[in-house]
């Protein structure tokens, strides 16, 4: 039964294991042990926690819709600072490390799944962070910079593949506390 579109608001997270076709070519089955472990003990609990729902899941990456923009970005900084945490001990050239994008805007919703130009920029976002960091839009920036206690890093207006505009977008990465002016 198809359900007719509807529009409404929410914050897109676009999530991608960084370096995915190397991690499987020289470890297919534990790359996939991993990663369920990871979304079973980790990501999926926490999703949950910050009011999220699972849009997509990909073999490598997640489309993830929330209420708020503070709800995505609790949950992508915290699920990239316990990644880091869980994969210390792992070697450096096996680690899962996951890069995040994060949009909020007006998307399109049909039969569970979600459409739009917000889910379009937080894809092409993604692209751009660091391996382990989250990139966010300016839309995201102003509606959380008086709400969070995270530092993010302004990395101007970007050019990304098939979006017309610049996009201005910020970072956090597990160093950009660190970094942050006293």
């Amino acid at each position: 039964m198809s359900t007719q579109p509807g529009r409404h608001l929410a914050a897109i997270l676009v999530s991608d294991m960084y370096g995915y076709s190397r991690l499987m070519e020289k470890d297919e089955a534990g790359t996939l042990s991993r990663q369920k472990n990871h979304r079973r003990e980790l990501i999926d609990p926490e999703v949950v926690r910050h009011l999220g729902r699972i849009g997509k899941s990909t073999g490598d990456g997640l489309l993830l819709e929330f209420p708020s923009a503070t709800e995505a970005i609790q949950c992508a900084t915290t699920i990239q600072t316990s990644m880091a945490a869980r994969e210390r001990d792992v070697d450096p050239d096996q680690r899962i490390i996951y890069r995040i994008g994060i949009n909020v805007g007006d998307i399109v919703s049909e039969d569970g799944d979600v459409f739009g130009d917000t889910v379009n920029v937080a894809a092409r976002i993604e692209a751009l962070a660091e391996p382990g960091g989250v990139c966010i839009t300016e839309a995201v920036y102003q509606l959380v910079l008086d709400n969070l206690d995270i530092h993010f890093i302004d990395m101007g207006s970007q050019r990304v593949k098939n979006i017309s505009r610049a996009i201005r977008v910020w970072q956090w990465t597990p160093l950009s506390k660190s970094l942050q002016p006293e």
